[in-house]
This record gives structure tokens, C-alpha cells and sequence, in this order.
């Protein structure tokens, strides 16, 4: 389980991607990519403010975006712990 922020665990081997958050919405592909998968997926916010990543995942064929107040790159040195 990883650890994304108050409360919330998601399972690591449920997790497809995680990305940081200013560089996915400054990347016109990587936005247009959650733009359109927004309109399948299941979004939850940790927090309303300080967003510093997005994680995504895949439980039962249906897609999960997390956003969270923790770096990606924290959530990554975690994921691989």
C-alpha cells in the first residue's frame, strides 16, 4: 500500500502511473491525456489546495486519479520501499 496523502492508501500494484503536478499540466499531451480520461475515471482530491502530484490507478477495469499534496518523487522513493 502507498501512502498519498490523509488517510488514503492506494495499492501498489493498482498504480499505472504517478506523475508531478505543474509538469502534467504544462505538458499539452500529458493534459489532453487527463482531460480524457477524466470523463472515465473516478477523481479524488486529498486536498483542494497544494497539489503537487497526480496518481493514477486501475482497480476492477475502472480508472482512479488521486490528486495529492505529496511530491511525486516522495511517493515514488515510497512506492519503491
Amino acid at each position: 500500500m502507498l501512502y498519498i496523502g490523509k488517510d488514503t492508501l492506494v495499492p501498489k500494484k493498482d498504480i499505472i502511473m504517478i506523475l508531478d503536478y505543474k509538469e502534467a499540466l504544462n505538458n499539452d499531451d500529458t493534459n489532453k491525456f487527463l482531460n480524457k480520461l477524466n470523463s472515465e475515471a473516478h477523481s479524488f482530491y486529498i486536498e483542494e489546495y497544494g497539489i503537487k502530484s497526480i496518481i493514477i490507478s486501475k482497480f476492477l477495469e475502472k480508472y482512479f486519479i488521486y490528486y495529492s499534496p505529496i511530491s511525486s518523487a516522495t511517493l515514488l522513493k515510497r512506492s519503491k520501499s
